[in-house]
């Protein structure tokens, strides 16, 4: 059950939910207590609710990543490509360097933490960004992840807003949680989980869609030639080549529980009641029967199809950061290959985080020319 169609029925149909008391196996006791990502799925909050108490999860979410506001971080977004491009270039010619750490990673951080208000100075991005890394990975034993998700994320948040309400803080994703908590739309421990999925979902997957489409530019160089020549024609590209990145490679490996409150027909399946069902996005997005040409295995940009990937979700769940993640690529990967015409990989495989969310890498390790 790959098709984009299967894909989408669970993703929208009210028979799917995901709310963990529906899920039979956890309700009989079968799910072991060391399961690492137990904790995460037996949580409360944006991941794991529906209706109501989700809407009132995500609205301020909605809100402060806005479309108008994320036009209006065009400027900011440009002088970090512009800063990062820039430490890139003292890296000697042909000298092996690592665009992950260096360049796709630190982009997508910084803007989330300017969101949020995380002070520029201090320790806490670089700590929220390695509590991130910790959360996702699903090689953790289960002392380790409940140690992230459930003692040192909340630690450094709340910190975190202890200080930005000192100072008298206002006008920051941060700050208008707070504000909400105090009004009593939100518990204490609403705005923690709130954050923890924005900081992870604000950073990690963006990285990952820019390194998808240097990697699928650069291992088609057709499509990066033609790229250029539109571009030199006074044409956009980059947009497509965001867009195919999306279907290509998605940022997520699987789009996380739902459980089937009855028997649901999918294909030619029948997911019984009280099964859990996992979304495996990079399967769905290479389905021949749903993105029939040209072969989905290709990288390219243009394709009539494109538009059916569902690499940010759909519907009520869909990923709100979804333009932004596309204003930050776009931004990156125009001006990474204007600052970098010769850019090469290295001949090797670049590895992959141990992740069941994310899909993604540990580095990736090119040449700068």
């Amino acid at each position: 059950m790959t098709t984009r169609e299967a894909a989408t029925l669970v993703l929208t149909d009210p028979r799917f939910s995901k709310d963990i008391k529906h899920w039979g196996a956890h309700a009989r006791g079968e799910i072991p207590p060391d399961w690492p990502l137990l904790f995460i799925v037996e949580g409360k909050g944006l991941l794991t609710t529906d209706g109501d108490t989700h809407r009132r999860l995500r609205l301020p979410v909605q809100r402060a990543i806005s479309p108008r506001r994320v036009q209006a971080l065009r400027p900011h977004i440009e002088a970090l490509v512009d800063r990062l491009l820039a430490e890139l270039s003292a890296v000697p010619a042909g000298e092996e360097t690592d665009l992950h750490a260096g360049f796709a990673l630190p982009l997508p951080l910084e803007v989330i933490c300017s969101l949020l208000g995380v002070p520029e100075d201090g320790p806490l991005r670089e700590e929220l960004r390695e509590l991130s890394a910790a959360a996702m990975n699903s090689e953790a034993d289960v002392e380790e992840v409940q140690n992230t998700v459930g003692r040192d994320f909340p630690v450094a948040l709340l910190s975190l807003i202890e200080q930005k309400r000192a100072r008298g803080d206002r006008d920051d994703l941060i700050m208008e949680l707070v504000a909400a908590m105090d009004e009593g739309q939100l518990t204490e421990a609403e705005v923690i989980g709130n954050l923890v999925v924005t900081v992870i979902g604000g950073h990690e997957t963006t990285a990952n869609l820019i390194c998808h489409a240097v990697r699928g530019l650069l291992t088609h160089p057709g499509t990066l030639a033609d790229a250029r020549a539109r571009q030199d024609a006074g044409e956009n590209p980059w947009p497509d080549i965001v867009e195919e990145a999306l279907r290509w490679e998605s940022p997520s490996r699987n789009l996380m529980f739902r459980y089937a409150t009855e028997d649901v027909a999918v294909d030619d399946e029948v997911i019984r009641e009280g099964e859990a069902v996992l979304v495996p996005l990079p399967a769905v997005q290479r389905c021949p029967r749903s993105f029939p040409d040209p072969d989905p295995e290709v990288f390219a940009p243009g394709r009539p199809d494109v538009s059916r990937h569902i690499a940010f979700g759909v519907g009520p769940h869909r990923c709100p950061g979804a333009s932004l993640a596309r204003l930050e690529a776009e931004i990156a990967l125009r001006r990474l290959f204007e600052a970098f015409p010769g850019l090469g990989l290295v001949p090797r495989p670049a590895a992959r985080v141990p992740s069941l969310g994310m899909n993604g890498y540990k580095e990736l390790p090119v040449l700068l020319r």
